[in-house]
């Protein structure tokens, strides 16, 4: 059990009465989805519906085929016209620039827009509600919490979603935001039927060809002062068979390697473009973000390069902040 605090129920009832006053809820998620955006996305799109069967419910974007196993059916919506009594829901991003589909809202489609979500960053989405709890470790906990607070009916369907979402943005409930309250919620979402037993057989399942990508990943990654990166070329992409750099970026194949602070795993995704993921074992990896034009957590980030020159500069950055020990939370 937990305490609500009375500032929280009081959003929790303005996001709700938002969901009662309109007809049509669509539900938006994030570019290069992941097991919260989604979870957060069909979680909550299945409580609206368990909740207020009246209500038409649409997620838009596209997954990617990330965890096939589990349903993840858009919706196609016409951008170029408005969708009449409207709410979009914003769950676990923040610039358009990030979103699926953000041409529905650059071209004004609804009458609303709500944000939840747990990067500590300013928006682009005209809100007028916003909750935005960098101290969650995930948005599907913040759903999870809404649903909780007001006592609304969770089906099985709901639950799996939403424990995909907790689950995977927590590395599987090990991140230093993971709190009692995240294990009450996940508590609540097993005695709801979430099914675990699915979720945790299926994302522990390593392919052949999964375990020579990490293997070449892990031989050929560079440590030094502390700070463990890796690069990842098309070339080397294609000659291991990836043909979808989205299925390259493995930041994880970095991590706990003996007593170093902090990871940086770089997939060229095209010409000219470089993703960059930042993630520590305490240190702020944020600051190394920002400076880069990116952002996120205090352990886990990303930011975008367009030169692979820039490297060892963002290498050389992250190393000066491993050995930031005010900074270790």
């Amino acid at each position: 059990m937990f305490n609500i605090s009375a500032e929280k129920n009081a959003l929790f009832k303005e996001i709700e009465a938002k969901i009662i006053a309109h007809k049509n809820i669509i539900i938006f998620h994030h570019i290069r989805p992941d097991g919260d955006c989604l979870g957060s996305q069909f979680g909550l799109k299945n409580l609206i519906k368990e909740n207020f069967p009246n209500k038409k419910v649409y997620t838009v974007g596209d997954s990617k085929g990330c965890y096939a196993f589990l349903d993840f059916s858009m919706d196609n919506l016409n951008s170029s016209q408005k969708i009449d009594d409207s709410l979009a829901i914003i769950v676990d991003a923040n610039y358009k620039e990030r979103l699926e589909c953000r041409e529905l809202l650059d071209n004004n489609c609804f009458d609303e827009v709500i944000r939840i979500d747990h990067h500590p960053n300013e928006d682009d989405l005209n809100a007028s509600l916003r909750w935005v709890e960098s101290e969650a470790p995930a948005a599907a906990q913040q759903v999870t919490e809404l649903a909780y607070g007001l006592n609304w009916k969770l089906n099985s369907t709901a639950a799996t979603y939403l424990y995909l979402g907790i689950y995977t943005d927590s590395v599987r409930l090990t991140t230093n935001l993971t709190n009692d309250k995240t294990m009450f919620l996940v508590s609540w979402l097993w005695k709801n039927g979430a099914n675990k037993d699915l979720l945790h057989s299926e994302m522990a399942k390593k392919s052949l060809k999964d375990i020579k990508v990490n293997a070449f990943i892990q031989q050929n990654m560079q440590i030094k002062n502390g700070v463990v990166s890796f690069f990842f070329t098309l070339e080397d992409q294609k000659k291991l068979g990836i043909d979808d750099p989205l299925l390259a970026n493995r930041p994880f194949t970095l991590s706990s390697i003996d007593d170093n602070k902090a990871w940086v795993f770089f997939t060229e995704e095209k010409p000219g473009q470089i993703r960059c993921e930042f993630r520590s074992n305490g240190c702020c990896v944020r600051n190394v973000a920002v400076k880069w034009g990116g952002g996120g957590h205090h352990r886990a980030s990303g930011a975008q390069i367009n030169d692979s020159k820039l490297i060892p500069e963002i290498v050389e950055d992250l190393e000066k902040e491993a050995l930031i020990l005010a900074n270790y939370d």
